[in-house]
């Protein structure tokens, strides 16, 4: 792959970190707030059941989000890392080029499609 595409994906891959790093940021503050807080409401004593599920349900959803972009986080950074290497757009199983459609799709992708394939059939079973 040549430098321009490599630098074009290595732009990519900053904004991505950037967006990530923000919407990360705000779920951090949403988890961190009280009920009260978050709803404005002037009680945090919930008069029904299903408000107490519902914030439960708020909470463990903002969770699994900082969670997913965390695990991307880190692979952004892998990537980036890479490109300084100079061993950027490698296969991690099989070593060979990963296409560049598919990193332009996703340009922290660290294994080509068929792995990535063959990863996801032994993942079902």
């Amino acid at each position: 792959m040549d430098r321009k595409k490599i630098k074009k994906l290595q732009e990519l891959l900053i904004k991505e970190k950037e967006k990530l790093l923000r919407g990360k940021t705000h779920i951090e503050e949403i988890l961190k707030k009280s009920p009260k807080e978050a709803t404005g409401e002037l009680s945090t004593y919930r008069t029904h059941i299903a408000d107490l599920g519902s914030d439960t349900y708020q909470k463990e959803i903002a969770a699994y989000l900082t969670t997913q972009e965390t695990q991307i986080l880190m692979k952004i950074d892998k990537a980036l890392r890479k490109i300084e290497e100079g061993i950027y757009g490698k296969c991690e199983k099989c070593n060979k080029e990963i296409d560049e459609g598919r990193l332009e799709a996703i340009p922290y992708a660290e294994l080509c499609i068929d792995c990535q394939r063959e990863l996801e059939k032994r993942q079902k079973k």
